[in-house]
């Protein structure tokens, strides 16, 4: 785990739900949060989709905090049976799960003495965890060792993610992307030869068709403008002389 006064380097994200895995949800807290940790300059090195099964979530969760600085958790901490995140973290932590007072004044404050069961689980944190609160929900996610636990709802998510983003990263990435309009067969051994010489900088191609032509982009990103700009210039080389045969 990552001394308190070290910004997290590296991290991973547990999106936790049957309705990811059975296609009836799209997924898109994984992609916002790479978005950011690239922004911010944290390596987001996996995103792992288990079930509402707690052993899964347990065994992932403990594989993952162990690996990376940090891990961020999406989903399963509402009030329904299947919602048994909460549960599970305090199971790896091997703490139990307490009622957030100050989430239980304000759902007095908010219903009154109409606390149902369901409002009462979602007040649950594990014992020792820091509550995470948002603008734009008063219940609460989780900050507990080097684990994030945030809600599945993409609103809630992205609002809660954005309550600790200063604990990640330092140095963010830049990137630059190159238009190609060549076919990857006939320069994938040039650029594998530039990554080669670049090895700190990552390089990827993505074509795709446009109608019946070969299309696509070459995505350069690293931490170091002036080395990005090197390899811009290397890049387009390779593909001018391309080009012009």
């Amino acid at each position: 785990m990552p001394s308190s006064l070290r910004l997290h380097q590296t991290a991973a994200i547990l999106i936790i739900g049957n309705e990811v895995l059975s296609g009836r949800t799209r997924e898109a807290n994984a992609y916002l949060a790479a978005q950011r940790m690239f922004e911010r300059g944290c390596k987001l090195s996996e995103i792992v989709i288990v079930p509402d099964i707690k052993e899964d979530i347990i065994h992932s969760l403990n594989r993952l905090r162990q690996r990376y600085d940090a891990v961020i958790t999406s989903g399963g901490i509402g009030p329904t049976h299947d919602d048994i995140t909460m549960d599970a973290i305090a199971e790896s932590f091997e703490v139990s799960l307490l009622e957030h007072q100050d989430t239980i004044a304000k759902l007095h404050e908010y219903y009154g003495d109409d606390i149902n069961q369901g409002r009462r689980r979602m007040a649950r944190l594990p014992d020792g965890a820091e509550p995470i609160i948002c603008e734009k929900s008063f219940m609460p996610g989780a900050h507990i060792g080097n684990v994030y636990v945030l809600a599945g709802v993409p609103e809630i998510f992205a609002s809660q993610l954005e309550t600790f983003l200063h604990d990640f990263g330092g140095k963010p990435y830049v990137r630059h992307e190159i238009e190609v309009n060549i076919p990857e067969s006939l320069f994938a051994k040039a650029l594998s030869d530039i990554q080669e010489q670049f090895p700190t900088v990552e390089i990827g191609s993505y074509p795709r068709l446009c109608g019946k032509k070969a299309c696509g982009k070459i995505c350069i990103s690293t931490q170091n403008q002036s080395l990005l700009s090197q390899v811009i210039v290397v890049v387009q080389q390779m593909l001018d002389k391309l080009n012009a045969c």
